[in-house]
């Protein structure tokens, strides 16, 4: 079992680095969550990991941008 999830979080950091986005394209897309929010602060550093993940699953799928 612990094997199993060795090879789980190592094939997600993979799939994690594997998919590069600047930190430009980050602030964008946190800065559009924020916006969406009603622009409500408190909330940066959830909009940034959140803003990570959506621009990486994009370039998973082949959305690019």
């Amino acid at each position: 079992m612990v094997r199993s999830l060795r090879l789980r979080v190592k094939q997600a950091l993979r799939e994690e680095t594997s998919v590069p986005v600047t930190e430009e394209e980050i602030a964008r897309v946190a800065y559009e969550l924020f916006e969406r929010r009603g622009q409500t602060h408190g909330n940066d550093q959830q909009d940034w990991f959140e803003a990570e993940r959506v621009l990486r699953t994009r370039r998973r799928k082949g959305n690019g941008r």
